[in-house]
Order: C-alpha cells, then sequence, then structure tokens
C-alpha cells in the first residue's frame, strides 16, 4: 500500500489503520485488510493487535519504523512489559509481528485478568481539540484505553475541566 500514514504520538496501530482506509477511500473492512495485511483474516484489535510487520514494511518506506517500535509506541504491550520474563517479552513480540490466534493475550495473562478491558472505543473530548488543532484531524490515542481507567491521564496532568473519556 502506497501512502501508508505515519502514526502519531501514541497512536494506537488500529487507528493507523482506519486512517489509512479513509485517505484511501476504502469503505470495505475486507478491502482494507486485503490492502494493508494482504489478508482478510486479520481481526482487529485495540490493544495487542499482531500482523505488525506488514505495517513495519509500509512505514519503512517513510522512516525506520521497527516491528519493535511499533508495539512499544503504539500498543498497549508496555503496560505488561515489565511484568513478565525477557524470554516471554522476546517470544510475545514475534508473536505480534506475526499471526498470533489469540496467544498474544493468553501469554501476558489478560484473558485472566481480574481486570478487564474496555471493548469500547473511548475518547476524550480535551485531547480531540488539541489533535485537531496540532494535526488537523482525530485518532484514537492509546492512553485512553488503560484498564481500569476513566480519566484521561493528559487530562488529569493538565487539570483541565473536560477531565473524562467518553
Amino acid at each position: 500500500m502506497y501512502n501508508f500514514p505515519m502514526p502519531y504520538l501514541n497512536e494506537l496501530i488500529y487507528s493507523t489503520v482506519a486512517r489509512a482506509g479513509v485517505y484511501h477511500g476504502i469503505t470495505s473492512p475486507k478491502q482494507l485488510l486485503d490492502e494493508v495485511f494482504n489478508n482478510r483474516k486479520v481481526i482487529a484489535t485495540l490493544d495487542l493487535p499482531c500482523h505488525l510487520q506488514p505495517l513495519a514494511e509500509h512505514l519503512k518506506k517513510a522512516g525506520s519504523f521497527s516491528v519493535e517500535y511499533l508495539i512499544y509506541k503504539h500498543t498497549m504491550f508496555p503496560l505488561y512489559a515489565p511484568f513478565v520474563t525477557e524470554s516471554h517479552r522476546v517470544r510475545v513480540i514475534q508473536l505480534m509481528a506475526g499471526h498470533s490466534q489469540g496467544a498474544v493475550h493468553l501469554s501476558l495473562g489478560v484473558a485472566a485478568s481480574r481486570i478487564r478491558n474496555d471493548a469500547r472505543l473511548r475518547y476524550c473530548p480535551s485531547c480531540l481539540k488539541n489533535q485537531l488543532t496540532q494535526y488537523g484531524e482525530n485518532y484514537w490515542q492509546r492512553n485512553w484505553f488503560f484498564p481500569g481507567l476513566n480519566i484521561c491521564p493528559s487530562v488529569m496532568a493538565n487539570s483541565s475541566d473536560e477531565s473524562q473519556t467518553q
């Protein structure tokens, strides 16, 4: 896919792929999967996506975006990495680069966790305004999806009025 968008600061991979679809006028989710991943069976995942090697290839033309860079800067993996061994961490990165069939969530304990991930797409009105001013468009920030956190950390740090994520 030509002209794949570069991810914004802390933008989820899910969001970057969605922006690619918008930029290219692709309205069919299956066609988007074909274009981006060359695979119609990829499952869209907010927190710990897989099939990241094709994305790294698309972004290679724009700069040095490695799979590991995408994982640490544009997924929720950094929340879990400190709590696993080095060999386990390397194995999860390998799974996220390719096809894992749900093994990433299982191996990091997300599937068995008592802290449930909220499956809703959430946002922060204050951050949306800032994104629109800075980038001219909006995207899904990963800090809006921290498990168990219902207040945007960016707004908390800025002590703004609109601190609730929706």
